[in-house]
């Protein structure tokens, strides 16, 4: 629950260091707040980016299609979303790295 800290440029080269630092068949998670696609909820989440636009140099919260976007641009394979509900997290985005 950091990738909220930082930009998009930021937290890509984060997840390009977990896939060099990954061995074969690892995998990542990214457990967050989720905004939904159009950015304006659920409202947790939804403020807690407006939080962080504030109070940061770049960082928001983001959707989980474009934590999937950049895992598999990265080469993250079978990526997946699993949706919760907890204090901090709404949801978790999982990517593997291939074998």
């Amino acid at each position: 629950m950091i990738m909220h800290d930082w930009s998009e440029q930021e937290d890509r080269a984060i997840l390009r260091k977990c896939y060099e630092a990954l061995t074969p068949g690892g995998a990542v998670v990214i457990s967050e707040l989720l905004v939904n696609d159009e950015k304006d909820g659920p409202a947790p989440a939804a403020l807690m980016s407006l939080n962080m636009l504030i109070e940061t140099v770049g960082g928001r919260n983001y959707t989980a299609a474009e934590y999937r976007a950049w895992l598999e641009e990265i080469g993250f394979r079978e990526v997946r979303v699993v949706w919760f509900e907890s204090a901090g997290a709404n949801g978790a985005v999982i990517g593997y790295k291939p074998r």
